[in-house]
């Protein structure tokens, strides 16, 4: 796989953040700033097909929306495991 060398600016607190999670993660600020751009594209590419869906077949009801919506919060809320202290 090839690579292409980017510059980027930020503000500096967020270059400070950003060199600490690559840290803590054990990874490279190019690795981190790489997946964030690739999650952005999947959001736009998922964007464009639910836009697509909404003109070939109309916009979902709101009121499907919000049964989705809360479905899925409970099912979130059910399957999170309770936080538990790490041993000392």
């Amino acid at each position: 796989m090839g690579v292409d060398r980017l510059s980027v600016t930020v503000p500096s607190e967020i270059g400070a953040a950003l060199r600490a999670l690559a840290e803590a993660r054990g990874t490279t600020v190019s690795n981190i700033v790489a997946e964030a751009i690739g999650h952005e594209i999947r959001l736009a590419a998922l964007d464009r097909a639910l836009a697509e869906a909404d003109s070939r077949f109309g916009a979902l009801a709101e009121s499907l929306i919000r049964q989705a919506e809360s479905e899925l919060t409970r099912n979130a809320k059910s399957a999170q495991p309770g936080r538990r202290r790490k041993a000392a």
